[in-house]
């Protein structure tokens, strides 16, 4: 689903360069139209609506924007302030650095590989099928994205995930520092082989929500899934699934439409819907062993413990005295 659009904006487009806003203006601003590279730009740069500009080992002292409809990507890019882009506009950074924060004003998407940012918002509600989709990337703030879909894959957040009412959220081979929210997802959530230190809340999301390596949702193949607080689940549409997590806090869900537990470390408790689960699941394995069986396996057992208590005892007898 990752849509990378270089060849297709710049193939063929002639180098237009910078043109900068005249004096008049408070503050500096550059246009971008076409290619550009090992420059630096002072003050802003802007990205004509419409307008295509690719950039290689280019510095940005002030903000940039990408108007509605414009793209830019870039590759060794740095700027020192924020990132904003406006409607239908597409943002791709390739191992670059954004000192300040990206803003997605209902763009068509956001793609960062290898890029450090310091935080992320979406408003998005203009546009529902945007896309914040990062390889590699590093966030040092929070990350609110509301509308779209979001893809964590190989990603740190130095502190907070929330995402409303995505298309879906899914966290894999991820580190979340803090807490992570989900709320509304519609084709639902998956966090598989990732670190989620604080607690974690799915609540009314569609389709269904996968913890772990399970297989409700997508195969996970990056392994074990470790909770730093508490996880609950509460009000999915379809199944919840927590399998192969080590949980640290309480695992709780409640309103969810079915649940399925598989192999986990809890140290807290289990809650609600999956400590019935769990007890149901207990329930069956002893229905399932024949009548008898048990209590005649721990006769045995007693026997024997039985028997060699008494030799113990007696060859302690004849020893005599250990001379402790």
């Amino acid at each position: 689903m990752r849509k990378r659009l270089t060849s297709v904006l710049i193939g063929g487009l002639a180098l237009a360069g910078f043109g900068a806003i005249g004096p008049a203006q408070a503050a500096l601003t550059t246009h971008c139209v076409g290619e550009a590279a090992g420059v630096t730009v002072p003050g802003d740069l802007l990205v004509p609506a419409g307008k295509a500009c690719s950039l290689d080992d280019v510095v940005v002292t002030g903000n940039v924007r990408v108007a509605a409809g414009a793209d830019l990507v870039a590759s060794g890019l740095t700027v020192n302030g924020n990132v904003a882009v406006q409607s239908e506009g597409y943002l791709d950074l390739v191992e670059s650095t954004v000192a300040g924060n990206v803003v997605n004003r209902g763009a068509f998407g956001v793609y960062l590989d290898y890029t450090d940012v310091n935080a992320y918002t979406a408003t998005a509600d203009v546009n529902p099928e945007t896309f914040l989709w990062t390889e590699g990337a590093t966030f040092n703030g929070r990350v609110a994205a509301t509308g779209g879909s979001v893809l964590f894959d190989s990603t740190v957040a130095q502190r907070f995930v929330q995402t409303t009412d995505t298309l879906y959220t899914d966290v894999v081979d991820s580190v979340v520092a803090g807490t992570l929210t989900v709320t509304g997802a519609e084709f639902g959530a998956t966090v598989c082989g990732s670190e989620v230190d604080g607690h974690a809340t799915f609540a009314s999301n569609g389709v269904g929500v996968q913890l772990g390596a399970g297989g409700a949702l997508s195969e996970c193949e990056y392994g074990t899934s470790v909770w730093g607080g508490n996880v609950l689940i509460s009000g999915t549409t379809g199944l919840a699934e927590v399998s192969d997590n080590i949980i640290r806090g309480n695992l709780a869900g409640t309103g969810n439409e079915s649940v399925a537990v598989g192999e986990n470390r809890v140290r807290g408790e289990l809650q609600g819907q999956f400590a019935e689960q769990a007890e149901q699941r207990m329930m069956r394995m002893l229905e399932a062993q024949p009548d008898g069986e048990a209590d005649a396996e721990r006769d045995v057992l007693e026997q024997l413990r039985t028997e060699r208590l008494g030799k113990a005892e007696q060859s302690a007898e004849v020893a005599g005295p250990a001379n402790l």
